[in-house]
């Protein structure tokens, strides 16, 4: 997840290309000022919707973390141990439903639990599994769905992954104890994170296009200290990732 300054430098450096590509477009039909207003009102629009973004965004997170901490705590237990939470959870609704190594059967289905995104072999093995004990359905419960799938004639694959995954263990009871937790951030780490490799081309851009609003259009202290501050982000950052590589 972004830092609060990360997302500022995106959400800046974005609302100034707007601004710029509204001006320009405005500049060419009428007057200067109106061409301010009009491209400031664009920009105001686009940050306003991006924020709506951002919230819906956030409550999806929330459940994401959620499902994280869950396929976390599945690493430190043995592989069949999430077919036999499940099971647990299952048998409580379904009597007829059993559990054999890694799979849990119901009537014709087979649902198994490879939380790492499978690969073909992974699925393969499955299907055999499946098919051995007379299921015509397969269901992967998984980390993210493989990027190539397997067909097999008679039998139908499905891939439940990610957040619908978590959905499905808590609504039956399923969810492994939580006996181990990630180490938190930093302050450090996040710093680090501001001044990664990717940031700093944005730092560049946003740095220029203030030098050039202040040579060409504003004549401001504001801006020109500003673009001082992207600069300055910009060499320490490029300092930064020139140290990591000599120690690397």
């Amino acid at each position: 997840m972004k830092s609060k300054f990360a997302k500022f430098i995106d959400n800046s450096l974005g609302a100034l290309l707007i601004f710029a590509a509204a001006f320009a477009v405005m500049r060419y039909y009428t007057t200067f000022d109106l061409a301010v207003f009009s491209a400031i009102s664009i920009t105001a629009c686009a940050l306003l919707l991006s924020s709506f973004k951002s919230k819906t965004a956030v409550g999806k997170q929330k459940l994401s973390a959620a499902a994280t901490n869950m396929f976390y705590d599945f690493m430190f237990m043995n592989e069949q141990a999430p077919a036999k939470l499940l099971h647990a959870g299952l048998i409580k609704l379904e009597p007829t439903a059993v559990r054999r190594g890694a799979g849990v059967y119901l009537n014709s289905t087979a649902a198994f639990c490879c939380f790492s995104p499978p690969n073909k072999q992974t699925v393969a093995r499955c299907i055999a599994k499946a098919k051995h004990y007379g299921a015509k359905k397969v269901i992967l419960l998984c980390n993210a769905p493989p990027q190539d799938a397997v067909d097999v004639d008679g039998i139908k694959t499905v891939y439940v992954s990610g957040e619908n995954t978590y959905a499905l263990f808590a609504s039956l009871g399923a969810l492994p104890e939580h006996k181990f937790l990630p180490t938190k951030k930093r302050r450090r780490d996040i710093l680090v994170g501001v001044l990664g490799k990717d940031k700093i081309l944005k730092y560049l851009i946003l740095s220029a296009a203030m030098f050039c609003i202040t040579v060409f259009v504003s004549r401001s202290v504001i801006t020109f200290v500003c673009a001082c501050v992207c600069a300055v982000l910009a060499a320490v950052a490029i300092a930064t990732n020139i140290v990591k590589l000599i120690k690397n």
